[in-house]
């Protein structure tokens, strides 16, 4: 009688996923930037729906453009009615979708519909390229005829700089320095400068924006973060026994790469997009260069060990890295193709990795080249010495070169607002 009991009140197993009919929008329907989408759609189960979530993902980058909204259900039949803003002012023009899912404590289910957003006029108006001097950073702009004029003069060395193209400012981070400095190029002055308290040398390790906010990692410090306003919005602290390196920006999170004093014990910590709380880490073998999101839950590491450029992917959710993707010489710097292709400058080449075929090929022979990616024209921006280079980048052709009057150690490109 007592087995009887138990196998009657055992819950039997649901395996049965909400189902979804999104009613609106309709298929490629298109919406200009910054106004509404009413998405509708009717959801039914059988058993309690426990959540509805709306997103908005690119098409192309299969990443979220705005923040996922979330409704609390609780009925067995649930009929969607909400009014999307699409307010980000700077979403580009392309193909998007919405996708909602329905998830009832056991399944879970997805239903999506693409949208064509029309977004504002954008054009590259520059190039903003760094050249250094004995002490000092001359910074250099073309008014995109490729004819480069010095605007500025950085009383300090370069160690890395962004375009932020909301506040349309660019900020620099110098060498052996605690100083950031942000420079404006209509007011033709420093707009912003902020000095960070530390006592080991060349605190600072990179800098990234995802051109609203901007991220940065200070070695001894952690990482800070600002607005286009300059207010600090962003703190992750390390502790008194490590020290932080590179950093990458997602939708979702962000990555940051840890070690103790001595540059071992290496660890990727995945940090609370808003607030940088720590969500999760994983431990990671060799020094990170840089980091690129392929995707909402995946990034490629890319990192040299024992003077050889290796990559992994990181997969966020787990967090778990795989196996080697490739090898080869040290890597130098990282760019992101508008394609999903990635361009690599090592000591010895230009490599282009496509993550798609796990496929690596040369680009064309150019060692320890400074690169910088216009993804607005598919162009690509080659600095080795004081030459640079511009190469329509798809076609791999050549189309034009400057000679600058000290060696190039970055490149930006300035786009405009809107």
């Amino acid at each position: 009688m007592s087995l009887l009991f138990i196998l009657s009140c055992n819950k039997d197993e649901d395996t049965i996923a909400p189902s979804i009919t999104i009613l609106n929008p309709l298929e490629n329907n298109e919406f200009p930037v910054l106004g509404s989408v009413v998405v509708r759609a009717s959801i039914s189960d059988n058993n309690l729906i426990e959540r509805v979530e709306i997103s908005l993902i690119s098409d192309d980058t299969k990443n979220r453009v705005l923040p996922a909204v979330n409704f609390q259900v609780g009925v067995k039949q649930y009929e969607l009615d909400f009014v999307f803003q699409l307010s980000d002012s700077l979403l580009p023009t392309g193909s998007y979708y919405f996708r909602v899912q329905a998830f009832d404590g056991d399944n879970s289910s997805s239903s999506f519909r693409f949208v064509k957003i029309r977004g504002r006029n954008r054009a590259k108006i520059g190039v903003f390229v760094t050249c250094k001097t004995a002490n000092t950073s001359d910074l250099y702009l073309d008014q995109n005829d490729f004819n480069f004029t010095r605007v500025f003069q950085f009383g300090k060395g370069y160690q890395a700089s962004v375009f932020n193209r909301l506040n349309q400012h660019f900020w620099f981070l110098p060498a052996n320095g605690n100083q950031l400095q942000v420079f404006d190029p209509i007011r033709n002055s420093i707009v912003f400068s902020s000095v960070f308290n530390s006592n080991f040398p060349n605190p600072f390790v990179s800098i990234k924006t995802d051109a609203r906010d901007v991220r940065i990692s200070i070695q001894d410090l952690g990482v800070e973060g600002f607005n286009q306003n300059f207010l600090d919005n962003y703190t992750f602290s390390t502790s008194a026994s490590t020290k932080v390196g590179s950093i990458e920006v997602g939708e979702e999170v962000n990555l940051l790469e840890e070690m103790n004093r001595s540059g071992n014990n290496r660890t990727i910590r995945i940090l609370n997009r808003s607030s940088g709380a720590p969500l999760r880490s994983t431990t990671f073998l060799g020094d990170i260069v840089d980091m690129q999101f392929i995707d909402e839950k995946n990034a490629l590491v890319f990192y040299n060990s024992a003077n050889v450029g290796k990559a992994r992917i990181l997969n966020i959710e787990v967090p778990s890295v795989q196996g080697e993707l490739f090898t080869s010489d040290s890597i130098r710097q990282v760019v992101k193709a508008n394609n999903g292709d990635v361009i690599i400058s090592t000591k010895s080449d230009l490599l282009v990795y496509v993550p798609s075929s796990n496929n690596l090929t040369q680009y064309f022979s150019q060692s320890e080249s400074i690169i910088a990616y216009d993804n607005l024209n598919d162009q690509l921006y080659v600095g080795s010495g004081t030459l640079l280079k511009c190469y329509n980048y798809r076609q791999s052709s050549f189309v034009q070169n400057i000679q600058l009057p000290n060696e190039i150690v970055g490149i930006d490109i300035r786009y405009n607002q809107y």
